[in-house]
């Protein structure tokens, strides 16, 4: 168990780091009900966490550009085909 004053600092450093990561998501173009979906969390055992809900393709697609993925195989990476090619790649 974690005391009151830990929890509340623990969550307030999610709260810091989830809001920034609200604005940067929305500088980014995705949508503001998306972006609510960025949560600050405190766990049982006092550590900070910050969900991140679930996103449409497109929103994930447009993350992966602002971090520089792109979508492009990096090393190690796989490749993310865009929405529209993956659309019709199902039909």
């Amino acid at each position: 168990m974690i005391s009151m004053e830990q929890y509340k600092s623990t969550l307030a450093e999610a709260e810091h780091v989830a809001a920034l990561l609200r604005t940067a998501l929305a500088r980014e173009g995705i949508a503001e009900c998306a972006a609510a979906r960025v949560r600050p969390l405190v766990t049982s055992a006092g550590r900070g966490h910050v969900e991140l809900g679930t996103l449409r393709v497109r929103d994930a697609q447009r993350i992966l550009d602002a971090l520089g993925r792109g979508g492009a195989a990096g090393e190690g990476q796989p490749s993310v085909p865009n929405s529209r090619s993956a659309a019709s790649a199902n039909r």
